[in-house]
């Protein structure tokens, strides 16, 4: 019988912030939706993609010489500390610019770099292969009440993989989680549920027109879904709000997401202040990030979109690492990094 192949950019061990437990995350390549704030950029496309580590670059060119299709170009990269001692006039290092539409992902340049300046993002796996590396740690999933969480990406791109991990799972007395934003046709998704114990779901903004402007789609069939997922008692779900400076973090958008919130009547939400560290990952890799780079989400907006939440009677987590001189209340969920895999 033909194994279900799915594509993987990471699966994280021991994992604590995807769910109950400690947990195993599966990282599934490929997402519907474009946010900006992305913090996998590497996760967005559906297939296999080279990236340029910069860091690792000896600038020899070999790379620029052996692609068949002209798809690398070289630009500098603004000094990293353009005014400290010593630094001043530095014209910063060579980066090497990869034009997706051009790339035949031949994987040739990373053939012939011997520093690991090009690293390949994606991976063909078995649901056998991946059950295999999950089914390692499951007497920490029966100590602690973990299992396995799939992650992204966005998991429901790849909706088959998806059900037959989850089925999979279930079949070794396994507990599931879906991290999702929800953007799939309910017919899918429902299918996707029935082997799903826990549902991690992000609301991104409430404001239909701001939502297309930031991810590239409506959040029309998000919100449908998600009062489908409310509506059946078999799932425990998590609703997350990914927290963006000028992006979704005004007081009328938190007033509009208290208010929905609490009309499905749930009482907790996550907030995931934006990431410190999700610029540097684009930077590692030659993307561009419209973000400050390395800056923390200021505590005292994180304070202020809590206290509003709050106001609607829904016990706020927030989780430490992403804010300020750490606020207290540390969540049990968070978005994890993925790392790319070469």
């Amino acid at each position: 019988m033909k194994q279900q192949m799915g594509i993987l950019t990471n699966i994280q061990k021991f994992a604590s912030n995807d769910g109950p437990g400690i947990r195993t995350t599966v990282f599934l390549k490929g997402c519907r939706l474009n946010c900006k704030w992305c913090h996998n950029p590497e996760g967005v496309r559906h297939f296999p993609e080279v990236f340029h580590f910069w860091p690792n670059c000896i600038n020899c060119g070999n790379c620029r010489t052996i692609c068949p299709a002209d798809a690398m170009t070289e630009t500098r990269k603004a000094p990293t500390y353009p005014d400290q001692k010593g630094w001043k006039g530095k014209i910063g290092s060579k980066i090497i610019t990869i034009n997706k539409e051009k790339c035949l992902n031949c994987f040739q340049c990373v053939e012939v770099c011997d520093f690991d300046a090009l690293v390949v993002s994606g991976k063909f796996m078995t649901v056998d292969e991946v059950m295999d590396e999950v089914e390692k740690d499951i007497l920490f999933y029966n100590e602690s009440g973990g299992g396995l969480t799939l992650s992204g990406g966005e998991p429901t791109a790849q909706p088959e993989f998806t059900m037959a991990l989850l089925k999979a799972a279930k079949e070794k007395k396994i507990n599931t989680a879906l991290d999702t934003s929800g953007y799939q046709s309910w017919p899918i998704l429902e299918k996707i549920l029935d082997y799903t114990d826990y549902v991690l779901y992000d609301l991104k903004h409430l404001d239909r027109k701001k939502h297309i402007n930031f991810t590239g789609v409506s959040n029309d069939l998000i919100l449908e879904n998600l009062e489908k997922i409310i509506s059946r008692n078999d799932l425990t779900t998590y609703i997350r709000v990914p927290l963006l400076p000028g992006v979704n973090d005004s007081e009328e958008n938190l007033q509009a997401t208290g208010k929905y919130i609490q009309s499905l009547g749930l009482k907790t939400v996550y907030l995931l202040p934006a990431h410190p560290f999700a610029g540097q990952s684009y930077r590692l890799v030659g993307i561009d990030y419209p973000f400050p780079i390395g800056e923390s989400y200021p505590e005292e907006k994180a304070k202020i979109a809590q206290t509003i939440l709050t106001s609607y009677g829904l016990d706020v987590k927030m989780w430490i690492a992403w804010v300020e001189d750490h606020i207290s209340d540390k969540s049990s969920l968070n978005q994890t990094d993925t790392v790319l895999t070469k």
